[in-house]
């Protein structure tokens, strides 16, 4: 049998992946090579999508400030990102997928590329559990308060069509003694305008409980008058009401995706 150069066998694998789609980043985020996964899954060819920025192929509104993925700082940072996001076919349709991001480091560890393997969020579910598990699994579970009881039940519902797993309370006392019950819920997602205490109190108050857990603040208000009357950090995730499911997903997946920085509200 003839032999074949490593490097040339490690190309082989990689070109006989068509259900995985196997990219490598330059540090700024700009396209090194594409296989033909990612040629079947996204619809680029490679010519196509070397030398280009990878951002092109993600949804604008999940951008950071500097129009780059947070998902590859956060794999910068942590040595490795997964999660499942929305990426931009060539024919301007979204698509649900499985994204593992590793960061790639020269002997001297200094950040040379990143790697990227996605795969279509139906393969992975076929390969990993059902559909159900699978979804429940990857979404976490919420804290869902508000004075409003159809918001309330309206919001449940969405946020369990999404996938999660919801707890509900109507005001921020109530939230507060569920929280110190249950220390498996990932996200507080509040409204900021209630009777008694708002939304940034009880930001404040469930941060002493859980000091790693993630905020998510909902409102009719906007602007200037929705911090100084509820008592949020201008730098807090908010949702304004009313907001479309879409909306929804975006923001909760993008605040599961990132790293506690400290508390949202501010004093």
């Amino acid at each position: 049998m003839d032999t074949l150069p490593h490097a040339h066998l490690k190309q082989l694998l990689v070109d006989r992946l068509p259900d995985c789609a196997l990219v490598v980043l330059d540090p700024e985020g700009r396209v090194l090579s594409w296989n033909e996964g990612a040629r079947g899954l996204l619809g680029y060819a490679e010519t196509e999508a070397v030398g280009l920025p990878f951002s092109r192929i993600v949804p604008p509104e999940t951008l950071d400030p500097a129009g780059a993925p947070p998902s590859l700082e956060i794999a910068r940072r942590n040595g490795r990102h997964e999660e499942i996001c929305e990426r931009m076919h060539s024919n301007g349709t979204e698509l649900a997928l499985r994204e593992v991001v590793i960061p790639l480091h020269d002997s001297k560890q200094n950040l040379v590329a990143f790697g990227l393997m996605m795969q279509s969020l139906e393969a992975t579910r076929a390969a990993a559990a059902p559909p159900a598990l699978f979804e429940r699994r990857r979404a976490g579970k919420v804290l869902l308060v508000d004075d409003d009881d159809t918001v309330r039940l309206t919001a449940k519902h969405q946020l369990e069509d999404l996938g999660f797993e919801v707890v509900a309370a109507a005001s921020g006392d109530e939230a507060l003694d569920l929280l110190a019950c249950d220390r498996t819920i990932d996200v507080l997602f509040t409204d900021v305008i209630m009777p008694g205490m708002d939304g940034g109190e009880l930001a404040e108050q469930a941060r002493l409980i859980q000091p790693d857990l993630k905020m998510v603040f909902a409102s009719g208000y906007l602007g200037d008058a929705l911090v100084n009357k509820g008592n949020i950090a201008s730098t807090s995730h908010l949702l304004a009401k009313p907001y479309r499911r879409r909306d929804l997903a975006l923001m909760m997946r993008r605040v599961l995706a990132e790293d506690v920085k400290g508390a949202h509200a501010s004093g």
